[in-house]
């Protein structure tokens, strides 16, 4: 078998950091290696194609595609292929996402790369060699706390839509849902993420303390629940929608 590393990062100084460590594990081993690198998601997507690696250290902010839209278009023609997801991030959005693209027939593992050397090389040991998948400490938190959380995706989206400033009127029409419905969404949001913090300060202090929908998104923000991907993608959604509903154009 021909050992081949890919390591698809923005900064020039972290991909160096990357293969220096990636060599080491693989000198270790007595074992030759080929190594290339990808600057983007794009890149990566031809290289997986093109270099053809046997793994891959995965960036996941990056200009352009990001690291799980790559991977997601990577795992469908090559859903064994090995990632190591590498970053700075623990955003919620960001597990959430993953967790859908995961093809049950891969190994995969996210490591944070406030990490030291040695959890690095024991994430790219566990899923190259040993074929077990690595979830950092950090990350494995996170995980726990979604599935505590557990939002729909119904819910996830109304969220968005909230985020964006719509209506509960709005998000109705929007949603294809019924007014109750919207609101019924909003209700389980505040629940989930708040957990009735809201109703108990305000028992407690007797007045309003809060926007309920203002503190839903900041908690959403602060939880890493909305990213900027997250946000833009919205923007076009909205856009398409309130083009196709009121035939509104950006910027008019």
């Amino acid at each position: 078998m021909q050992h081949k590393v890919l390591i698809c990062e923005d900064l020039p100084s972290l991909r160096e950091h990357a293969r220096k460590v990636s060599q080491s594990i693989f000198l270790e081993q007595k074992l030759e290696a080929l190594f290339d690198e990808a600057v983007d998601g794009e890149q990566a997507i031809a290289k997986s194609k093109s270099f053809n690696p046997s793994l891959i250290l995965m960036d996941i902010s990056m200009p352009g595609t990001n690291g799980i839209k790559a991977a997601r278009a990577i795992w469908k023609d090559k859903p064994t292929l090995k990632i190591l997801f590498w970053s700075q991030y623990k955003h919620e959005a960001y597990i959430r996402e993953l967790g859908k693209i995961v093809p049950d027939e891969a190994i995969h593992g996210y490591l944070l790369k406030s990490e030291d050397d040695e959890k690095l090389k024991e994430a790219i040991e566990s899923i190259y060699f040993n074929d077990l998948p690595y979830i950092g400490a950090q990350i494995q938190a996170v995980r726990t706390r979604l599935k505590d959380t557990a939002i729909t995706d119904a819910e996830y989206e109304t969220l968005m839509d909230i985020f964006a400033g719509l209506t509960d009127k709005a998000i109705a029409k929007k949603e294809h849902i019924s007014y109750r419905g919207a609101q019924n969404r909003l209700s389980n949001l505040l629940n989930k993420l708040l957990k009735g913090e809201d109703s108990f300060i305000r028992e407690t202090a007797g007045i309003e303390i809060f926007n309920p929908r203002t503190r839903l998104v900041f908690e959403a923000i602060r939880r890493g629940l909305i990213d900027f991907d997250s946000i833009n993608e919205e923007k076009t959604k909205l856009d398409a929608w309130l083009y196709s509903e009121f035939g509104f154009e950006p910027g008019t």
